[in-house]
């Protein structure tokens, strides 16, 4: 659907949204278009709309207009670009703040063409980030760069790893049986060698 943001200069932004969008899905879109948010609060025939609530909550519909007007801002007011570094080399920016969620930032990256947010794995310094955290939590408050991975990836990169294991272990074992088949090689040999000797020996002692 549709929905309109419109400021108090009486300038009108058209988003598109759907009514599962939470307002702070709504906050991020609208800075992505230009708009800024910072000290201003974002209000549907009157009232403050909650960051956290969906726009289902407020019964907000196709073709309805928000206002932003200026006021005390709570949580998700300004934000900040995010950079999240893909496996392939290419960097996905993102319009965050500290107070998001971690499961809130995979689904802009969703939004943005990447892996959906089951499959998806953001890291930070090497530690993985969990869904129900804060990127606060992680010490991000400011411009940072993060890794993503998606599962697929991941599963990827482990069945090469099992594979190369396999192939490892199947070179360890025929190098073994082959020293081992060497070794008896040679135990025969020595063994061939020395019953001949004997044989030899009692030749000799018999001619004598």
């Amino acid at each position: 659907m549709i929905i309109y943001i419109r400021e108090e200069s009486g300038e009108t932004t058209a988003l598109k949204a759907d009514p599962s969008d939470t307002i702070h899905a709504v906050e991020i879109k609208a800075m992505q278009k230009g708009i800024s948010l910072k000290g201003w609060d974002l209000k549907y025939y009157g009232k403050r709309l909650d960051y956290r609530k969906k726009l289902s909550d407020y019964g907000i519909k196709h073709k309805d207009t928000l206002y932003l007007q200026e006021g005390l801002k709570g949580l998700g007011s300004s934000g900040f670009l995010l950079s999240v570094a893909r496996p392939s080399g290419g960097v996905v920016k993102v319009v965050v703040n500290d107070f998001d969620c971690v499961v809130d930032v995979k689904q802009e990256l969703a939004r943005e063409g990447g892996p959906e947010v089951p499959k998806q794995r953001l890291k930070a310094g090497g530690v993985e980030m969990h869904n129900e955290k804060r990127l606060r939590d992680y010490g991000i408050t400011g411009e940072a760069v993060i890794w993503m991975e998606s599962a697929d990836d991941i599963e990827k990169k482990e069945r090469e790893a099992r594979i190369i294991k396999t192939i490892k272990n199947k070179k360890i074992r025929k190098i073994l049986g082959a020293v081992i088949f060497l070794i008896i090689f040679i135990i025969i040999l020595i063994w061939a060698y020395a019953k001949d000797k004997i044989k030899l020996n009692v030749r000799m002692k018999s001619v004598f």
